[in-house]
């Protein structure tokens, strides 16, 4: 009687151990995360938790058919209470790492949440006996059912964790060959994550907590040599193409949710880097100026922006540009209280350490523009104010124009390449250019006309169209062949402009480097048809990026050549993930260097965001060798291009210009690079300014000056000797230009400028693009000025003028 007495009250600690202890644990850790943040995920999918969940729920029917204690539908409960003996031994497994940590903590009622897996299978075990006893009292039939669902379930439980885990336990076991200090193991792995691997559980893996503590098969491979989440993040970019902080997020990572939908956290708030679209930070408007002299050879744009900030923080716009070719950025303006506040122009590490300081230690009003690149600009400004605030800055662009002929002359506009900030539908580019000859619009929306004596051609444009290529605006010009300005930061000096026809000096070989990134794919036929323009008897060969990945080492063994085997390569090969391109660009150095003369390597590619290999060697191979081979780099498409950044200042690295489709830009290249086209070049000097000087040049803007002290800057840094680094940075702050080693920066007060030994250049020596309304205005104070004179001089009569 006493034993029957004491079964209640063995059922509600089955109950309570079985089915109140996990729910609870589950609960807890569902909704805070709490073991998720100090140490690892135990539930970190969606099939985790539902395989969670199944256990307090089995339990509780197990308890009822305890409760009834009938030898009715044993089997069921029997087989459910096989698979929850299952799941608790599995995670009893999985908690072993902190039990005694648990054990610890029970006093203060933390340690039982760890604790609920082995309570569980306590619990699973006791209903198991009790189950048994129940059936021994049943059918023969039932008993061997019961004893088989035993193993049954076990097998069942396996199974289901099995497959729940094999995608976690083969991206860990191709983490580990990826990572190998074996070329073909590294390049083995890569290739087995991009056939099995899960692209969930390799991004977990690039993040501090990679929440995968349930793979436990997969950790113990791991476990004599993890993979660090540095190493995680080159192999997820080389397996998917995609950086990881770009890429959406988990579900969780470190036990919070993440939005999927835009990043609400920057924390690379000063750095250099662009990664996904800032919630609440958009342009809300552009506006694009130009003032171009085709005569001349020159032109002056300025763009003004507003960024506006819905989110409740402070963010950085980031973005970087991609400027007309050979372009420099000769202003940067800062509206502050609705004032316009000029830069100061100084050394990059200067101007840099001055913005970091000012945004983001104190939180101020500072916009800073530096170099990303050959004819690409970083853009940084900040805060963009919360809840609605705006920020207003400018920046102008002096270029050249490219002789597309010698009677027709290009202007190409800049674009976004990348940027944080989100660009709506019904944002539009404004635009308005202004020039002394005909213009020819590439854009059928745009309209022209006249303003007095000049052309005006304007319109507004999507930001996907103004980046998309075919931008060239055509601008009319004579056939001047000389050109000319005064110097305005070199008083009596002028710079003198010719035009010369070029063609590369003893151009030998053409090494074409393609990136065979999974993006470039629907390029291939632009590239292979431009590769079909190239005579067939001139010296072209093939590198492809990440060749043994792919394993087209093996086809190039003997280096293919020709524009016929080159396209046959090109129909073979595989193109996936993200390609490290550095390894090609190596080789190509070297097979371009192998021939006497300036040879050319062609680098076709989409960017590539994240350096796997530091380009250091290729950097060196020039400080060892300057004027070597010249490499042309040509992006399919637009995007921040790690590697570019860092070959920043090589003059050797030309970054050409995207005109229209890749096919066409490809060819006009080849023509170019092979001498069966024209080419037009501009040559700059610089003289003192005599009395006998006379010219049958034509006078153009002193825009001209600016370019002419691009070209010397770049000239004094082409020895790459650093100590003409200073000489190079001097020349550059005088002139107002942002180069590789110098770049401008506008701060809010007069203290801030002197706290961090910067003046801002006076207003008077920036380049300007006047408005059309302050042109009208000018010509009515003119003539208001003109009769004011000549009342006067009526009111004092003949002869009683003075001055």
């Amino acid at each position: 009687m006493e034993e029957q007495a004491d079964q209640p009250k063995s059922h509600w600690y089955l109950f309570i151990a079985g089915v109140i202890m996990p729910a609870i644990s589950i609960t807890v850790e569902a909704s805070t995360h709490i073991c998720a943040e100090a140490f690892f995920d135990p539930i970190p999918t969606t099939w985790h938790l539902l395989l969670v969940i199944f256990v307090p729920l089995a339990q509780l029917q197990v308890w009822f058919a305890l409760r009834r204690g009938t030898p009715d539908r044993l089997r069921l409960a029997g087989f459910i209470n096989a698979i929850v003996i299952g799941i608790s031994i599995f995670y009893s497994i999985v908690y072993l790492s902190i039990l005694p940590l648990a054990l610890l903590t029970v006093l203060i009622g933390l340690g039982f949440l760890p604790l609920a897996p082995y309570f569980s299978l306590v619990a699973a075990m006791m209903m198991r006996h009790k189950l048994n006893h129940i059936a021994a009292t049943a059918p023969p039939k039932t008993f061997a059912i019961k004893k088989s669902g035993l193993v049954v379930g076990l097998g069942v439980t396996i199974a289901i964790l099995g497959i729940i885990e094999l995608p976690a336990t083969l991206t860990r076991i191709g983490l580990q060959k990826a990572v190998s200090d074996s070329p073909q193991t590294r390049a083995e792995g890569i290739r087995f994550l991009r056939t099995f691997g899960s692209k969930d559980a390799l991004l977990r893996s690039c993040y501090n907590q990679s929440g995968i503590a349930t793979d436990l098969i997969g950790y113990a491979f791991l476990l004599g040599s993890p993979v660090t989440p540095g190493d995680a993040q080159k192999i997820y970019y080389r397996v998917t193409g995609e950086t990881f902080d770009s890429s959406l997020p988990p579900e969780r990572i470190g036990g919070r949710l993440i939005p999927q939908d835009t990043v609400d956290f920057d924390g690379d708030q000063g750095g250099r880097r662009i990664k996904r679209k800032l919630k609440g930070l958009s342009l809300a408007n552009s506006k694009l100026e130009a003032s171009v002299d085709a005569d001349g050879g020159v032109g002056y744009m300025e763009w003004t922006l507003v960024f506006r900030n819905d989110s409740a923080d402070q963010r950085e716009a980031r973005a970087e540009v991609q400027l007309p070719p050979g372009g420099v950025v000769s202003r940067l303006t800062l509206w502050v209280n609705g004032e316009p506040r000029e830069a100061a122009f100084a050394g990059r590490g200067k101007v840099t350490q001055a913005y970091q300081q000012v945004a983001i230690r104190q939180r101020r009003d500072p916009v800073l523009v530096t170099t990303a690149g050959r004819d690409r600009i970083l853009v940084q400004c900040f805060p963009v104010p919360p809840n609605g605030g705006a920020m207003k800055i400018r920046f102008g662009i002096t270029l050249p124009l490219p002789l597309a002929e010698p009677n027709i002359a290009q202007l190409l506009l800049p674009y976004f390449a990348d940027r944080n900030f989100r660009i709506a539908d019904d944002v539009y580019h404004s635009i308005r250019i202004k020039s002394k000859t005909r213009l020819r619009p590439f854009n059928e929306t745009f309209g022209t006309g006249t303003e007095g004596d000049d052309f005006i051609l304007a319109g507004s444009i999507r930001d996907e169209e103004l980046a998309q290529g075919g931008s060239a605006i055509l601008v009319d010009r004579s056939d001047v062949q000389e050109m000319w300005s005064k110097d305005p930061f070199e008083k009596g000096f002028i710079v003198q402009q010719k035009i010369e026809e070029r063609t590369p000096a003893h151009l030998q070989r053409i090494v074409l480097v393609v990136d065979t990134s999974e993006t470039m794919l629907e390029d291939r036929w632009q590239v292979q048809s431009a590769v079909k323009s190239l005579p067939p008897e001139f010296d072209v060969k093939l590198l492809l990026a990440d060749a043994d990945i792919i394993g087209a080492d093996k086809w190039l063994e003997n280096m293919v050549a020709g524009p016929v085997a080159i396209n046959s390569v090109l129909d073979y090969a595989d193109f996936a993930g993200g390609a490290d391109n550095v390894p090609a660009l190596l080789k190509a150095w070297d097979l371009a260097a192998e021939k006497p003369g300036n040879n050319a390597i062609v680098w076709i590619h989409d960017p590539q965001r994240l350096l796997i290999r530091a380009p250091e060697e290729l950097i060196q191979r020039w400080n060892n060798r300057p004027y070597g081979p010249t490499l042309y780099s040509v992006q399919a498409t637009r995007g921040a291009d790690e590697i570019e950044k860092v070959l920043d200042g090589i003059n050797e690295v030309k970054s050409v210009a995207r005109t229209g489709n890749l096919e066409q830009d490809l060819k006009y290249l080849f023509a170019r690079l092979t001498g069966s086209m024209k080419t037009y070049e501009y040559v700059r000097s610089s003289k003192k300014l005599d009395e006998k000087f006379t010219s049958e040049a034509v006078e153009t803007l002193d825009h001209l000056a600016r370019l002419w002290a691009n070209d010397e800057v770049a000239r004094i840094l082409a020895p790459r000797n650093a100590e003409l680094e200073d000489a190079a940075i001097t020349l550059a702050a005088r002139y107002q230009l942002v180069t590789p080693v110098s770049g401008a920066v506008v701060l809010e007060t007069e203290q801030q400028y002197k706290a961090n030994d910067l003046k801002p250049v006076d207003a008077g020596t920036v380049p300007t693009i006047p408005e059309p309304e302050m042109i009208v205005l000018f010509i009515v104070a003119g003539a208001f000025m003109i009769w004011i004179a000549y009342m006067k001089y009526r009111k004092s009569g003949p002869g009683r003028c003075t001055v």
